[in-house]
């Protein structure tokens, strides 16, 4: 089942040659950014050293103690991730037993979705974070033999989001683990880490998923065409679950609305963009103007590609658009780098504490100072 994880091929082929050498660790740190397959790493690594089946075919996905990873009831599976804290008491025993059934309930969707469709995004109702009961936990569980299996495997995923109080526990559990148990964290802000964790941990990196690849993934799905795959690949930065994500549903809303900007720019209709901005008044549609903004930056990329490359172009359907832009400014090649420069800099903005509306709001009026001032360089 290996296989199945696009685009690090050198990060797996060290954990099937650990396998295979009989030389696995008992502790490492998966870390890069998100959507590139860490967790999914971690489940497979830790069904392979469990599996029934013979070497090679590890994990094969299909034996008892695979079937039950992947449903996750193994009962040698130790799996914490950050979830949210009420009433100010600890919701875990140190048994693992949730004492909340609101906590207990999210706990299951949460469980339930990445089970179906762990590319989907999960909100919990409050802030999250892991914390020193989850750990208690962990020591208490890791202290028992395996159950099933050859050895326990603990999975912390987003282990950055470990408070102060459990990641001094957990250093301690990091000090001497017991022969069986194979503890993986996840992260994709491994700087956030103790040191002292760190160098603990085997550091595996993974990386950005090529776009190619992300590419061919989604045109195994009929629903999608060719420009629609190839426009979500170069949107996602490396990212395969935000593609997955952007396939389900949700791209022909925001295409469209990046279309009735772009005409808005160029008609300089002041009073209809001010219509389309007034939904990024709060944070509540953050996630849409960030893919507005992506798509975007592929427009001026196509832009820049439009004279001389047009096989790289992105947005085949829409042309006429593209001539259009291109013709209100023929100085692409001059202008292009700056603005996406700009454009990667607002997407940065959106990180922090921003009025949404302002930064759609500026990086209209910089659009109109391109698109409709031919002797004006977009670098000023």
């Amino acid at each position: 089942m290996f296989e199945k994880i696009k685009g690090q091929d050198k990060t797996i082929e060290i954990l099937r040659r650990s396998l295979k050498q009989n030389k696995v660790a008992n502790s490492y740190l998966f870390s890069g950014p998100e959507g590139v397959g860490k967790f999914t790493s971690a489940l497979y690594f830790g069904m392979a050293v469990n599996c029934h089946a013979t070497l090679d075919r590890r994990p094969c996905g299909v034996c008892p103690s695979c079937s039950k990873f992947l449903s996750f009831s193994h009962p040698d599976l130790i799996y914490i991730f950050p979830f949210p804290k009420e009433s100010g008491k600890s919701d875990i025993t140190v048994q693992g037993e949730i004492r909340s059934d609101k906590t207990l309930m999210e706990y299951e969707e949460y469980i339930s979705n990445k089970m179906k469709s762990p590319w989907k995004e999960f909100f919990f109702s409050k802030n999250i974070g892991i914390r020193i009961a989850s750990i208690r936990m962990l020591e208490h569980r890791i202290q028992l033999s395996p159950n099933e299996g050859n050895y326990k495997i603990a999975i912390i995923e987003h282990a950055d989001l470990m408070n102060v109080q459990a990641a001094n526990a957990f250093l301690k559990t990091l000090e001497e683990p017991p022969e069986d148990t194979i503890i993986i964290l996840t992260t994709s802000k491994p700087n956030s880490l103790l040191p002292t964790i760190l160098s603990r941990c085997q550091n595996l990196n993974f990386y950005p998923v090529p776009k190619t690849i992300i590419e061919q993934e989604l045109q195994n799905f009929d629903t999608l065409e060719i420009f629609e795959a190839k426009m979500i690949a170069r949107m996602v930065n490396g990212n395969i679950e935000k593609a997955l994500r952007l396939m389900e549903g949700g791209r022909v809303e925001v295409r469209q609305q990046t279309l009735q900007f772009l005409q808005f720019v160029l008609e300089k209709d002041d009073r209809k963009f001010l219509e389309l901005s007034n939904q990024f008044r709060t944070s509540k549609n953050l996630s849409k103007l960030e893919e507005m903004i992506s798509q975007l930056i592929m427009w001026l990329s196509d832009l820049a590609y439009f004279k001389h490359e047009q096989s790289e172009i992105t947005n085949l359907d829409k042309t006429e658009m593209l001539e259009t832009l291109f013709n209100s400014n023929p100085e692409v090649e001059d202008y292009a780098p700056d603005l996406i420069n700009f454009m990667e800099k607002m997407l940065q903005r959106l990180t922090g504490h921003v009025n949404p509306q302002l930064v759609i709001i500026e990086i209209f009026n910089r659009f109109k100072d391109t698109f409709n001032n031919q002797n004006q360089s977009a670098a000023q």
